[in-house]
């Protein structure tokens, strides 16, 4: 199994290969040569199908109309998510913090627009 806990692609396609190929030998056996001729040709076409459709969304072409869009985390934001995941140690955090803040306050006086932070400096 995959490391998420579902299958990865190529661990489909070997089940399905498998379990067409005990198909193709049943219908051998019971149906005939032309019904396992026809079984074979639909197994074939289904993998292509299933070839093209995976390379189709992995490229981006499918439309994402059902997904809602995700708007933009601001950077003061993504830092304290980091720091939540335990991706940032506490004095990481407060530098990365810090530095935000210059930055934001370096733009204001040189008159760049920026996105307001969430967070604004102590004034002690």
């Amino acid at each position: 199994m995959g490391s998420d806990g579902g299958y990865s692609l190529t661990e489909i396609f070997a089940i399905k290969f498998v379990l067409a190929d005990i198909v193709i030998i049943a219908a051998l056996l019971f149906a005939g040569p032309i019904y396992a001729v026809a079984i074979t040709a639909l197994l074939v076409v289904s993998v292509f199908l299933v070839w093209y459709l995976t390379e189709r969304v992995g490229s981006g072409d499918a439309t994402d109309a059902d997904e809602p869009r995700r708007e933009p985390v601001d950077p003061v934001t993504e830092l304290q998510n980091r720091y939540a995941a335990g991706e940032l140690s506490e004095a990481e955090f407060e530098a990365k913090l810090e530095h935000l803040l210059d930055s934001n306050e370096r733009a204001e006086r040189a008159g760049v627009e920026t996105r307001e932070l969430s967070l604004e400096r102590e004034r002690s």
